[in-house]
């Protein structure tokens, strides 16, 4: 089967995602919001994909990491892993769920192994004094190996563009529609990109000549604030008016169920 990606949920009520290879997995957040439905989504994916190696949480807002979510990791015997300056806002928010402080490990470095994965971490800029973090990960060996970029919640592109060379995957928020923000105005938008921004950043790196991923994931797309064809309509716009075409099929990650399955 080689590597595999999949998004679990997508949205500001609950994030999490998988990347997998046949031995192991990987979690990308666990923020959904009921015991049952985290039960549900880790009960699927061990049973169809196999063992969870570890669980990485990008920072620590409840949609990334709820509570329930992490005592469902807990239950499971999965590690929650997060960055040395993400782990004490985790622990913060979870001190009832646990009297454990090795309950988050931190990232032993910015770029680390985590089972047959390779992952570095790359800060984004989010709301104030929330550290986040976008990750590149890499796996599977030799010829097979994949470049699997995860990026959301962040308001400035500059930090993730370069590592857009080589991806074979890309998962990328375009969480607003301009448009739909000035009908249903929330502050906390200014936190994320519009689907104005993702488009810009996608069509940098489409220039680049260094950009040809098999699949691009839109996602964290608000309830209120998009629609998955004003997201994808934009992207489009944006590489048609600079004379690009799109590199691979582009799509829009459902907010409160899986995904279709990406082999990569």
């Amino acid at each position: 089967m080689g590597v595999c990606f999949r998004s679990y949920r997508s949205s500001s009520a609950g994030n999490c995602l998988a990347v997998w290879t046949p031995d192991s997995g990987l979690l990308i957040d666990c923020g959904v919001r009921t015991l049952r439905d985290c039960r549900a989504i880790i009960s699927q994916h061990l049973d169809a994909h196999g063992p969870i190696v570890g669980a990485l949480v990008s920072h620590s807002h409840g949609d990334h990491l709820s509570r329930d979510g992490f005592r469902v990791l807990q239950e499971s015997g999965i590690q929650v892993h997060g960055h040395r300056q993400v782990v004490p806002q985790l622990l913060a928010r979870i001190d009832g769920a646990t009297g454990n402080r090795h309950a988050v490990r931190a990232f032993p470095a910015d770029h680390f192994a985590i089972g047959e994965f390779d992952v570095t971490a790359v800060p984004l800029p989010h709301a104030p004094d929330v550290p986040n973090f976008g990750f590149v990960i890499r796996a599977g060996h030799g010829p097979r190996q994949r470049k699997i970029v995860v990026c959301t919640d962040f308001n400035d592109v500059a930090d993730i563009a370069t590592h857009l060379a080589g991806a074979d995957f890309v998962f990328v928020e375009a969480n607003h529609d301009v448009g739909l923000l000035r009908r249903h105005f929330n502050p906390n938008s200014r936190y994320h990109l519009n689907n104005g921004q993702t488009a810009s950043l996608l069509c940098d790196a489409v220039r680049s000549r260094r950009f040809g991923p098999k699949a691009i994931v839109l996602g964290h797309l608000s309830a209120e604030r998009n629609r998955d064809h004003l997201a994808l309509g934009e992207v489009r716009r944006a590489l048609g008016a600079v004379g690009l075409k799109a590199p691979c099929p582009i799509e829009t990650a459902p907010r409160f169920e899986p995904s279709a399955l990406f082999r990569l």
